[in-house]
């Protein structure tokens, strides 16, 4: 039996089950065996591709995290001037996906569910005969084709510009997102001039120095000045041009402004539910008083605001977070509604099977507010109250509950509130003892501090005045 060609292969793919499956079919074609090689990010892809130069083909997923597409990924492999076969693979067919990814310069569409290792070799095979046909057309050529294939005829907005900002090339999409006649009015201006703030594409060209890639959301400025929301995806590229790499930075984006409207008046709907929700949660437990609800959530406020000043934070905490999460945190105790008064109102220690009890009621408030967090999608008010949820009772060491996560495992929206809630308890009035003084509460805390993220204990410890306040402001 003839030798296997043996082909360097990148797969950007979020899902490992795929990638293992992809190992499996490698196994079983006939005459070419995969090396593969997995990466999920963008950066993180581009980065591989930058440092092997010897990868022979790419299997690219269409949809992977945090709203990032194959088209996306595939318009930056492009621009990079990398011509390297990609064979699209999606969960689901698209016809007008398919034909995107295809004039964008894809070799191959393949649905997963249909895929066999027949099918997959002999879409590595066409597009390695395409590549040779390709190889007819001189480099610097060839090379245009490739980005012009991949920018000019996306859907999204696509702008190339320097690293300060000056503007070198739009695509017809971008022209048509901002409502400008022609790109002869924006080629040549100032990048930062078209956003709001301007200083935030400044932060993020500073950003792009030390990394190759950005993701978020911007809001944009029109012609007119309206202001409209963008997804965004910002990586640092190289265009060769007489022999000199010279270093651009290339940006795609998508128009979110109707679902980002459709998303607020959706999360305000959920928040006034839920708030209700969990006031009248404590209201049949008659297990705390609104006042509890309301200072979780200033605590909760205040230590996200301080978490926000730590550089480690700065660009996951931002204004929109810090609300989600008070609301979120109002929810905490809601499955204690499940709970029977009995064991909650009881004067006396717990008994062992009265513990495991209490125990379920992250769980059960999960499973109650269900019929609302089964539709979260991308919603990150809707994450945030599943996790407060679920586990604001797991401890940093891993002795909490209801999975003993550790460490970073727990989400931090979780952590932040875990501390919060420990110590409103110990200073609020409860069926079996008054409130403790600030002082009693922060010597117990402290005995037990390693169940808190040190950053977290780190602000409580330094800030204990401002603690002390909400909990005197007597809300309710």
């Amino acid at each position: 039996m003839p030798e296997k060609k043996v082909l360097r292969t990148l797969i950007i793919e979020d899902d490992p089950f795929f990638v293992a499956v992809m190992e499996d079919y490698s196994h079983k074609m006939v005459d070419i065996e995969l090396e593969l090689h997995h990466t999920v990010t963008l950066e993180d892809s581009l980065d591989y591709l930058d440092k092997h130069r010897d990868v022979e083909i790419i299997i690219l997923d269409y949809l992977l995290l945090d709203k990032l597409t194959g088209l996306v990924v595939l318009q930056h492999i492009r621009a990079k001037g990398i011509k390297v076969p990609v064979i699209v693979v999606t969960g689901r067919g698209d016809e007008e996906i398919a034909v995107l990814m295809m004039k964008a310069g894809a070799s191959d569409y393949r649905i997963k569910g249909h895929l066999t290792p027949e099918l997959i070799e002999e879409s590595i095979k066409d597009a390695l005969v395409q590549q040779e046909r390709f190889h007819g057309v001189i480099e610097k050529e060839r090379q245009f084709i490739l980005k012009d294939m991949a920018i000019k005829s996306s859907l999204n907005g696509v702008c190339i510009m320097n690293p300060q900002g000056v503007i070198s090339y739009l695509n017809p999409s971008f022209v048509d997102m901002w409502e400008y006649p022609s790109d002869q009015e924006i080629i040549g201006k100032r990048f930062q001039d078209f956003f709001s703030p301007p200083e935030r594409i400044d932060e993020i060209l500073v950003y792009l120095q030390t990394k190759k890639s950005w993701m978020g959301e911007l809001v944009a400025r029109k012609k007119d000045g309206t202001l409209f929301y963008l997804q965004a995806l910002f990586s640092l590229i190289n265009y060769t041009f007489e022999g000199e790499e010279t270093p651009q930075v290339m940006t795609s984006f998508i128009d979110v402004t109707k679902s980002k409207d459709n998303e607020k008046k959706r999360e305000a709907l959920y928040r006034g539910i839920m708030e209700v929700f969990a006031m009248r949660a404590e209201e049949v437990g008659n297990i705390e008083t609104a006042g509890h609800i309301h200072r979780i959530a200033a605590y909760t406020r205040f230590i996200a605001e301080k978490l926000r000043e730590c550089e480690n934070y700065k660009g996951y905490i931002d204004e929109k977070y810090i609300n989600d999460i008070s609301y979120a945190s109002m929810l905490h105790d809601v499955g204690k509604w499940r709970t029977p008064n009995e064991i909650l109102l009881k004067p006396s220690q717990l008994t062992r099977s009265e513990r495991e009890i209490i125990e379920k009621h992250p769980k059960l408030g999960a499973e109650m507010l269900m019929p609302l967090l089964k539709d979260k999608g991308s919603n990150q008010y809707l994450k945030l109250v599943e996790s407060v949820v679920l586990y604001h009772h797991e401890k940093w060491d891993g002795t909490g509950y209801p999975e003993q996560l550790k460490g970073e495992e727990i989400p931090l929206s979780a952590r932040i509130v875990a501390l919060a809630d420990v110590y409103d308890a110990l200073t609020s009035d409860r069926s079996y003892r008054k409130a403790l003084s600030h002082e009693e509460a922060y010597r117990i805390m402290e005995k037990d501090k390693l169940s808190y993220d040190p950053r977290i204990w780190q602000i409580f410890e330094n800030n204990q005045s401002e603690f002390c306040r909400i909990r005197d402001a007597k809300i309710e």
